[in-house]
């Protein structure tokens, strides 16, 4: 009796993980057209060459910036075509999901 309880709960186990990790993988993701709206509203910011400058956290930069689930700017740089990896500074991208218009900051 003892190997089916330990089978039934592996079961119920096994299922509440694997529920719970499809739960985070749908809707988490990042989109192109948050992407797109990044790369537009916050351009002035991101450019590979020039001085690091902050927008204001009420700018149209970092409401786009906060529309991304959960701040995840490795997602936008993940989508950004090889022609803008080339145009957009990644580490500004970062900067301003991590620190810049972060409501809760993460200091490194």
């Amino acid at each position: 009796m003892l190997p089916a309880k330990v089978s039934f709960v592996f079961l119920i186990v096994y299922c509440a993980v694997t529920f719970s990790l499809g739960q985070i993988a749908v809707g988490e993701a990042c989109t192109v057209d948050q992407r797109d709206k990044i790369t537009t509203d916050c351009r002035e910011f991101i450019k590979l060459k020039g001085p690091v400058t902050a927008p204001s956290y009420t700018d149209d930069c970092c409401v786009a910036i906060r529309a991304v689930p959960n701040l995840d700017m490795e997602c936008i740089i993940r989508l950004l075509s090889n022609k803008q990896k080339k145009k957009y500074d990644v580490d500004k991208i970062r900067r301003l999901g991590s620190v810049l218009c972060n409501p809760h900051p993460v200091m490194t």
